[in-house]
């Protein structure tokens, strides 16, 4: 049998059984649409979470979600000086179970305070660009504005600050914790160069403390290889 009454026998048996052809159609169909679908997915390019120095508000960055519709002015804590970050630099909050609104609250009422930074003022003249937590992470100001965060000059010009939240709940310290690591590979991926620093390496102040002690069992030598992952 040559290869032409092959395929005449091939389009009458197609023919003769129309039900199988039509289901033999729509499987062609699905594959062909499943292909599609796939090569969307692996082509599309991956999630934007940064645009113009503010991470996308509604996001979710481990399992926070990204709050960054209300970025502070400049004020009393918050000088609105442009910088260059070369570093991520990692803080603990030193409030226990005060959350990422909470400290948010608290640093907008420093901002506006006409007497921050003196001795009639309630509030440290201090500031920070994210603060993360078990459930949310809240953007202060763009990620290239100055904080008096780092306790040097140096390092505030240098730095984009991150303040964990601390929880006596070992497993929300530990979320928090997988938060802040997937906040600072996407910042390293935003803006190439971005070094890995701890509040201690610009002053003696021993921050971020709990993951200094290793409390929970997590210390910094674990936070830093799970960075660096």
């Amino acid at each position: 049998m040559n290869k032409i009454n092959l395929k005449s026998i091939d389009i009458n048996f197609f023919k003769e059984n129309k039900q199988i052809t039509i289901y033999l159609l729509m499987i062609l169909l699905l594959i062909c649409l499943l292909i599609n679908k796939l090569n969307y997915v692996y082509s599309s390019p991956k999630q934007s979470y940064i645009k113009d120095d503010v991470l996308i508000n509604g996001s979710r960055i481990g399992r926070a979600e990204v709050i960054s519709d209300k970025l502070l002015d400049k004020g009393s804590c918050i000088p609105g000086t442009k910088i260059n970050p070369k570093d991520i630099v990692i803080h603990q909050t030193g409030c226990i179970d005060v959350d990422a609104d909470k400290m948010y609250e608290s640093l907008k009422n420093a901002n506006e305070d006409p007497y921050a930074g003196t001795a009639y003022s309630k509030y440290r003249n201090a500031s920070w660009t994210i603060t993360v937590g078990y459930d949310k992470i809240i953007q202060n100001m763009p990620l290239n504005w100055e904080a008096y965060a780092q306790g040097t000059y140096e390092g505030n010009e240098t730095g984009i600050s991150i303040e964990i939240c601390m929880y006596t709940d070992g497993a929300k310290q530990r979320q928090a914790y997988l938060n802040a690591i997937e906040l600072f590979k996407i910042l390293r991926k935003y803006q190439g160069g971005l070094e890995l620093k701890k509040h201690e390496d610009y002053t003696d102040k021993e921050c971020p403390q709990w993951l200094l002690e290793g409390k929970y069992g997590l210390d910094w030598d674990w936070f830093e290889q799970k960075c660096l992952e």
